[in-house]
């Protein structure tokens, strides 16, 4: 690596040259370059390549050094010391964004400094602080603009990814870009333009496909904390249209798209929500109609939570943004709540296997109630709570009391149903001949039909089953005493309340079976 320092430092200009190819190839796909730690080869390298980039005007030149310092700002060590306010000034003139232009200069060079810029954005934190004194988002914005058929889709894509990853970090940037630069609208236009494009079969292409996830990524950053002004409500359902649009569109094997699009729609208040189920001119002849409304949208979704059940890894990342925007689209739209329900929490057929066992959504949600992964765990009983219209009766015939158990005591609910809820109040169980003639068979604990069982007790003399009775008490006063289990009883507020003496069990047992009685009774 020492060798390579002196022959980019060379003024032979084949030696330079061809250093800095064979730095380009050998390191092409490496993000740690560990062995720069040494003699302060990092830092050397670094002002070796800036001596270059400033003296060599030749295209060729200035874009195979680019791509070395890209290398390098893969690696986030001294990253912060090496980038100074002069090297950022810089790469932003050799990407076209020191300032605006009537008319912007695209090629390799501008391509390859916008790809660094990226990096340095992402590894060093300073280099924000040094943008604030540039017209970098400034001269983006103006660029996109001025955008002709001839500019590349990755010169968009990067010139989005800049303004995505000072977004992302940086809250005054959103506000800048917001308020200032009015880019949300720009960003909305972008992607109304890109769908406008899709041919007659409404196929979106591949590049354009990364520039709509790349342009979505950055409204979100722009949206997140946004206080969505009543004037700009013509904007906000533009964007719906905009994302319902894309939601119909036929889109490559990645469900990227479709992750993007959700998440920004689980950050737009539940008010615009109506406009993706609205039936308007672009409304498909095989569309699904229930009711004057559109479900087609819904289904795509439905389709996609499906897609996302199946994926057992990552289960927060894939599985949160979804399941958080259909309990809050369910209890924005009635028709959708009603639907999604159909579709999801159908009348009872098979009565037989537990709740959590199958193929269907049903079935992966309930095994989802059981997750380790607690914050899945709460938004897929609240979803599925919101579908059965928050009814404890409906959520155990659904789910199994044993499944639902924790969600219950979390929402006080172990006690009674006695939550207020504001559902319509037609009836929307319909039980099949399959669960009518099982529902005494059912264990509410599992959720499904059980087999009866002898009695263990059967073939027991009186003294046998005292002895087994000591016995259970026994064990279970070693488990209290170790602190493995708790006693208790459901308190006014349905939550559970230690005890701290056995009598206390007594004297709520009679109240407890009041409400059992009252909760077990389905009528909708």
């Amino acid at each position: 690596m020492v060798d390579l320092l002196h022959q980019l430092s060379s003024e032979n200009e084949q030696v330079f040259s061809q250093a800095l190819q064979k730095f380009v190839n050998d390191y092409a796909d490496t993000m740690k370059l560990d062995f720069l730690n040494e003699n302060d080869l990092r830092t050397k390298i670094w002002d070796a390549l800036f001596i270059l980039l400033l003296n060599k005007d030749q295209e060729f030149h200035r874009t195979t050094c680019l791509r070395a310092l890209r290398i390098l700002s893969r690696d986030k060590t001294d990253i912060n010391k090496i980038i100074t306010n002069d090297r950022l000034k810089k790469i932003l003139y050799l990407s076209g964004l020191n300032e605006k232009c009537d008319e912007y200069i695209y090629n390799a060079v501008t391509q390859e400094a916008q790809k660094l810029l990226c990096n340095i954005l992402f590894n060093c934190p300073d280099t924000l602080n040094m943008l604030r004194e540039t017209k970098c988002l400034d001269v983006v914005f103006d660029r996109m603009k001025k955008y002709n058929k001839n500019v590349s889709h990755e010169t968009k894509l990067f010139d989005m990814r800049i303004v995505f990853l000072a977004t992302a970090i940086n809250h005054d940037f959103r506000d800048y870009v917001q308020d200032q630069l009015r880019g949300d609208r720009l960003l909305i236009e972008v992607i109304d333009n890109i769908s406008a494009e899709t041919n007659e079969f409404k196929t979106i292409k591949m590049e354009d496909e990364k520039l709509i996830c790349e342009t979505l990524k950055t409204l979100f950053n722009l949206f997140m904390q946004s206080q969505f002004n009543d004037e700009d409500s013509d904007m906000h359902f533009q964007m719906v249209m905009c994302l319902r649009k894309l939601l119909t569109s036929n889109k490559g094997s990645s469900d990227d798209l479709d992750s993007n699009i959700v998440n920004l729609l689980l950050i737009i208040p539940h008010k615009f929500y109506s406009k993706l189920i609205s039936i308007n001119s672009d409304t498909q002849q095989n569309a699904i109609f229930v009711h004057d409304a559109d479900m087609t949208i819904v289904q795509l979704l439905i389709d996609f939570l499906h897609i996302k059940l199946n994926i057992e890894t990552n289960l927060a990342e894939n599985l949160s943004p979804i399941l958080s925007f259909f309990i809050k689209f369910c209890k924005a739209e009635r028709l959708v709540r009603k639907y999604v329900r159909i579709q999801i929490l159908p009348p009872l057929k098979d009565v037989k296997n537990r709740p959590e066992e199958g193929p269907t959504i049903r079935n992966k949600l309930c095994k989802l109630l059981t997750s380790p992964v607690t914050n899945v765990k709460d938004l897929a009983a609240e979803f599925l709570f919101v579908l059965c219209k928050e009814k404890v009766g409906r959520m155990i015939k659904y789910t199994g009391y044993g499944n639902a158990a924790g969600m219950f005591a979390n929402k006080g609910l172990l006690g009674s149903d006695k939550m207020t809820v504001n559902y319509s109040s037609e009836s929307e169980n319909s039980d099949t001949e399959e669960y009518e003639q099982m529902k005494d068979q059912i264990n509410p604990v599992l959720g499904c039909y059980e087999k009866p069982k002898p009695n263990p007790l059967e073939n027991m003399t009186d003294e046998q089953k005292e002895y087994e009775a000591m016995k259970l008490v026994s064990l279970v006063d070693q488990l209290q005493r170790g602190g493995m289990i708790q006693p208790c009883r459901i308190g006014e507020d349905g939550k559970p309340v230690p005890i701290e003496h056995v009598l206390e069990l007594k004297k709520e047992l009679p109240k407890q079976q009041i409400n059992s009685i009252h909760n077990n009774s389905d009528s909708e």
